[in-house]
């Protein structure tokens, strides 16, 4: 966890991370670094990319959709559980980062996870972008 209000938490929490990586430990990490309140995707922090990249490690994109209904922001437990098709997690094919740029990686994870999101939860930019196409 990161303490977002504490910068030497913040660096302490990185190194210990890339650290697990080095030795090959994944970790999951969540780029948007917070739930968002619609359930649409949030733009994406740079931290778990740059990670990557210094741990020279794959990322592997992974798709939660429908989670902001089974578990809203505002809630610290589950608000229904995810029967019936509800929730669906895909685990996309892992991204390589040597030679990338953190913005490139981005790019690329953001992509792969809109490309199994519900409609109504790709960002309204995204979405237009797409109707446009």
């Amino acid at each position: 966890m990161i303490d977002r209000g504490d910068r030497r938490s913040q660096i302490r929490t990185f190194k210990t991370a890339l650290a697990y990586l080095k030795e090959g430990i994944p970790l999951v990490g969540f780029p948007e670094g917070e739930r968002s309140k619609d359930g649409r995707l949030l733009p994406f922090k740079d931290g778990i990319f740059s990670m990557a990249i210094k741990a020279n490690v794959p990322i592997v994109p992974i798709t939660l959709s429908n989670t902001h209904a089974i578990m809203p922001s505002y809630s610290l437990f589950p608000v229904q559980t995810g029967k019936g098709g509800k929730l669906n997690v895909h685990v996309h094919s892992p991204i390589e980062t040597k030679g990338k740029k953190e913005k490139e990686i981005s790019d690329l994870v953001r992509k792969a996870i809109i490309s199994e999101l519900a409609e109504d939860q790709v960002p309204i930019e995204d979405a237009v972008e797409e109707g446009e196409s």
